[in-house]
């Protein structure tokens, strides 16, 4: 019996080994500023990462962070009404905070000289 136990106990270290290294790593997480064209932080933007349901809208700040990504090149989504929806290819989550400008879609007031 004893014999037994001892020819066991390595292949359950092996097994409980391959378990632990099989375990899915941490999912990045991503996070930026969102800017107008005049380079003012845009509050209630809203940020989608395509082909997923995970879905975000930026603070007061403009700023944005979304957690539990997939791994892989990711497209994000920047949406707000009177702007151009934007898409970003994003091929490295693990990389610095993004940047992301938005362009106003009404057109610039002009003044009229007299």
């Amino acid at each position: 019996m004893r014999r037994a136990f001892l020819l066991l106990l390595p292949v359950v270290g092996l097994v409980a080994g391959r378990a632990v290294a099989q375990a899915p790593a941490p999912r990045p997480v991503l996070g930026g500023v969102v800017l107008s064209g005049a380079r003012q932080p845009l509050a209630g933007v809203s940020v989608l990462v395509r082909g997923t349901t995970l879905v975000t809208s930026t603070n007061a700040e403009g700023r944005f962070l979304l957690p539990e990504l997939p791994r892989g090149p990711l497209t994000l989504r920047f949406e707000l009404s009177g702007f151009v929806v934007t898409d970003v290819a994003v091929a490295d989550t693990a990389r610095a905070p993004l940047q992301v400008r938005l362009l106003s879609t009404r057109p610039p007031v002009r003044t009229r000289r007299n």
